[in-house]
């Protein structure tokens, strides 16, 4: 029904077509997690021969412990290699799969950080960190958020930073023209004292390695 603050009644059709667009979201991002399951032949939930009993919220950290240390005595060396890609997996969205993906060959990939500098000249306060050119590589839906990614990645041990290439030069200058890093680099400025860049590569780990190569059926 109109009313005064909505003569047309277009409050409600914005409202529809907002909650039609969530749908249509959430569907695309169901449908890419799906696929990545249907790579490594994963059921929705993880097998329960994997999981095995798990204890209650309100279990102590000792029975936490106990029931770990149990497992493990049962478990072989492929169910324990299979439960860890599991658990990886199940923290990835698909733009940081892309990133596996595109850096699976043994690719590197340009990687900055920018830091702003102290009074003294010295390293100070992290603006931005990890940005890299893996995140246009890699086609992502989210390309600004590669960064978050990266970080992501690192800190799960799929990927790994590594010195700069200097045979990578063209691509590093393609990297520092994104705006994003170009607005960092304003903020990172202290008057005359210009931000300090770190410049180093990315690259695929043993264990992302080992990930992408079971999800891909060619492991040995």
């Amino acid at each position: 029904m109109a009313s005064l603050f909505d003569p047309f009644g277009l409050v409600p059709r914005a409202a529809a077509v907002a909650r039609t667009g969530l749908k249509v979201a959430g569907w695309a991002e169901e449908q890419a997690i799906a696929m990545l399951r249907a790579r490594l032949d994963l059921p929705e939930n993880t097998p329960a021969e994997l999981e095995g009993p798990r204890p209650s919220p309100a279990a102590s950290l000792d029975q936490k412990m106990r029931s770990l240390l149990d497992r493990a005595l049962d478990q072989s060396t492929g169910g324990g290699q299979s439960e860890l890609f599991h658990r990886l997996l199940d923290q990835l969205v698909p733009d940081e799969a892309r990133i596996i993906s595109a850096l699976s060959d043994g690719s590197s990939a340009p990687l900055v950080t920018i830091r702003a500098r102290t009074a003294t000249g010295g390293p100070g306060r992290v603006v931005l960190a990890n940005a890299s050119l893996v995140g246009r590589t890699a086609n992502l839906a989210l390309p600004h958020m590669t960064p978050s990614y990266v970080t992501h990645l690192l800190s799960l041990g799929l990927i790994e930073r590594s010195s700069e290439d200097p045979a990578m030069k063209e691509d590093y200058e393609i990297l520092m023209a994104e705006s994003y890093i170009l607005k960092a680099i304003k903020t990172a400025s202290r008057g005359r004292l210009p931000a300090r860049i770190d410049k180093r590569t990315v690259r695929i780990t043993a264990l992302g390695r080992g990930l992408w190569e079971a999800s891909a059926g060619t492991s040995s």
